[in-house]
């Protein structure tokens, strides 16, 4: 007996099939990340040869014409690239704060009109900062509580020590020399914007403070004389006055101790966050510069001590 879809075929009726129901096409998808984790990893061994696995490790290599010995990776959910999701609460206040920043400088219209370039703006660099985030609260700090630094530089290597300490430090090269320019352009930003006026504002104002401190009768200064009466002369240089000479000259009024508190502490935060740039400028070019050098002398010594020298000391 016919179907029901086989007898209206017979007699010239097509029925429509569902775009749903249409076979999909074949994706070119070499690393099955497209499929089900269920289907593309559980329960499956992923052969990798381990000729030149083995003796690296200290192991033995396989025969010539010998068969591959196959290395028998679990599946872990979380170590699936389709499934990984970092948490950045960091960076996702950062991207907040930026957001609500642009929108008080150029106003809602403006924002709505080029709202594609900001938010794609604002959603790279909140990602370029979530990745050293993620790699520090989620990798770095998880693993040193677990295992400590004893395989840093151990006084004997094992294969534990060198592949912490190879895998950290090839890791480390990857995130941290591509992610510290953008945290060099934050900070510089900062500094130019709010630093900056802080220090400048300070000065002046504490130069005022300084101004009650000076004596009254000041020396004259010596008449010029020599060629061009001294016009090219350096004048002599202005010593300011000590911090307790500043405030002592300044705490006997209240508006005295209020510029003491206002400007002191305009100079100090602008002064602090001249460090902090400073500082992340040279973490920056020591990164760019010579991390990668000293990881790769960190891992050729490692594996000197590994294998060439495996009872040193």
């Amino acid at each position: 007996m016919l179907g029901p879809a086989m007898a209206l075929n017979t007699i010239g009726i097509t029925i429509p099939v569902s775009p749903r129901a249409r076979a999909v096409e074949p994706v070119f998808d070499p690393l099955k990340l497209s499929q089900p984790a269920s289907s593309a990893f559980a329960c499956k061994h992923v052969k990798l040869s381990t000729s030149l696995l083995l003796p690296l490790l200290g192991g033995t290599a396989a025969p010539a014409g010998a068969a591959a010995q196959p290395i028998n990776l679990i599946y872990d959910s979380t170590l699936d690239p389709s499934l990984f999701q970092p948490v950045c609460p960091a960076s996702d206040n950062f991207y907040r704060f930026g957001q609500a920043l642009v929108v008080g400088l150029v106003g809602n219209d403006n924002y709505k009109e080029f709202a594609p370039l900001i938010a794609g703006g604002l959603l790279r660099v909140r990602l370029e900062l979530c990745v050293v985030e993620s790699f520090v609260y989620e990798a770095i700090i998880p693993f040193i509580r677990e295992k400590g630094l004893s395989w840093v530089l151990p006084w004997h290597e094992t294969v534990e020590t060198f592949l912490a300490g190879v895998i950290f430090a090839v890791a480390s090269n990857f995130i941290l020399i591509g992610s510290t320019k953008i945290v060099t352009v934050i900070f510089t930003y900062g500094d130019v914007f709010f630093g900056f006026p802080l220090r400048l504002t300070g000065e002046l104002g504490w130069r005022s403070l300084e101004k009650n401190a000076e004596p009254m009768d000041q020396p004259a200064p010596p008449p010029k004389g020599g060629l061009f009466r001294g016009f090219f002369r350096k004048s002599p240089k202005r010593e300011p006055p000590s911090l307790e000479e500043v405030i002592k000259a300044n705490d006997d009024t209240a508006v005295g101790v209020a510029g003491l508190a206002v400007w002191g502490g305009m100079r100090l935060v602008g002064e602090a966050s001249k460090s902090v740039r400073i500082g992340v400028e040279f973490l920056d070019v020591f990164v760019g510069r010579y991390l990668l050098l000293t990881t790769v002398a960190y891992v050729g010594l490692k594996f000197v001590h590994f294998k060439l020298l495996p009872d040193f000391p």
